[in-house]
């Protein structure tokens, strides 16, 4: 305890050097768990990250780009108007089991998620990317100023921003966790797309639009940025 003491007067003094002072947290790629309970539970969780169908996962973002289906999607939130959220949970799954581990299947299974997206992005032509359904035409009519908002959703769309931010959070962590590098333009890509819809919103507009819940995407837009 007087050792923290000491150490917090140090650098309240100035008395230490910045280097001192800095701290960095271990990149999660230079952990490895050993046998025990928290070994056990990591190893559970890669296992039903495997257990997902991929392609079920990527069926709302297919169906958005106007690709042929392979499966259908999953039920639930999955099919009843947040479609394609859980896509980008899944691919920041991937990425931080991927750093955790190292297991080469599920960095497969990242790059078979990141491939597969890229191929929605490109049909889709603008670098937008997203499995809400007739997305395209809420984004549309968002760009001109024609938006109505609540807490739950922005031109009866649920929580569109919330969703999206799970793709932009899955692309990220794609890059930054796993050294997918094609992530990273993909998600470029998208931020720009996002640019673009709001450039023409007054200040008065975004904030109404921003009434709705939209996740992280202040924070992953400042990790874009950087």
């Amino acid at each position: 305890m007087k050792k923290t003491v000491w150490m917090l007067a140090l650098a309240a003094g100035g008395l230490l050097t910045p280097a001192a002072q800095a701290a960095e947290l271990f990149p999660l790629s230079s952990v490895r768990l050993k046998a025990g309970p928290f070994l056990d539970a990591q190893t559970t969780d890669l296992h039903y990250l495997l257990a997902f169908e991929p392609d079920k996962l990527l069926a709302p973002f297919r169906r958005e780009a106007g690709l042929p289906q392979r499966q259908s999607s999953y039920g639930n939130w999955e099919s009843t108007g947040l479609d394609g959220h859980l896509g980008g949970h899944y691919l920041s799954a991937l990425a931080l089991m991927v750093a955790s581990t190292g297991d080469a299947q599920v960095r497969e299974r990242l790059n078979y998620v990141v491939a597969e997206l890229k191929k929605c992005q490109e049909a889709n032509g603008n670098g937008y990317l997203g499995g809400i359904p007739d997305g395209s035409a809420a984004w549309q009519a968002i760009a001109k100023g024609e938006l109505q908002a609540d807490t739950f959703s922005v031109n009866g769309k649920w929580v569109p921003w919330y969703n999206l931010h799970k793709v932009f959070a899955g692309l990220r962590d794609a890059y930054q966790y796993a050294g997918n590098a094609e992530a990273k333009s993909m998600l470029i890509e998208l931020s720009d797309w996002a640019v673009k819809l709001s450039a023409s919103l007054s200040d008065a507009q975004m904030q109404a639009m921003l009434r709705a819940e939209h996740g992280g995407m202040n924070e992953v837009l400042a990790d874009v940025y950087v």
